[in-house]
């Protein structure tokens, strides 16, 4: 079993709207040392939606940092004091217009536990009615309902290619009791 990596000592280098980064200083096995860039985020919701035509509705927005729009799953961050399933209706509501009758939590998983300590909370959310909130004013979102028979290839092809998207679509495709 792999050891623990004691803090000797922590640096916060940014500190963001959405993140911030701390440089520390660990004790590695061996006796040595190891610098660690470490990116705290709070952690985040994310949504397979499935309308009553068994479509699941992803989102299409741009991305700066890859400097293209993404065809993803809805998602969102969890705001100070609320809990994952409250944020998961509000981000569902924000971003695609609909209120889930049916909201489940199915599981959960680190964001990228190599620099970052983001865990993402996922949802299937079924039952849904038109019910939206506002989008956030720094977003804009495409409402892409997809049929399930496509979601194979656009995984394969690349077409849908964001962490969140991929483990929360293929969670779906595996689970029996869902279209395939």
């Amino acid at each position: 079993m792999p050891e623990p990596e004691p803090t000797i000592e922590s640096r916060r280098v940014y500190d963001g709207k959405i993140l911030s980064l701390r440089v520390d200083t660990v004790a590695v096995p061996g006796g040595t040392t190891s610098i660690r860039e470490i990116v705290e985020h709070g952690n985040a919701v994310v949504l397979i939606p499935v309308d009553g035509e068994q479509r699941v509705l992803l989102v299409r927005q741009y991305r700066k940092p890859v400097e293209k729009a993404l065809l993803e799953l809805p998602a969102g961050n969890i705001e100070l004091g609320e809990e994952p399933a409250a944020a998961a209706t509000r981000e569902l509501r924000e971003e695609t217009g609909f209120l889930p009758g049916k909201l489940e939590r199915v599981g959960g998983f680190y964001a990228a536990p190599g620099y970052c300590q983001e865990y993402l909370h996922l949802f299937l959310a079924t039952d849904l009615h038109p019910d939206p909130l506002p989008a956030d004013v720094d977003e804009d979102v495409e409402l892409v309902p997809t049929a399930w028979a496509e979601i194979p290839g656009l995984l394969q092809s690349g077409a849908i290619c964001d962490a969140k998207s991929v483990a929360g679509l293929w969670w779906a495709l595996a689970r029996p009791s869902l279209p395939s």
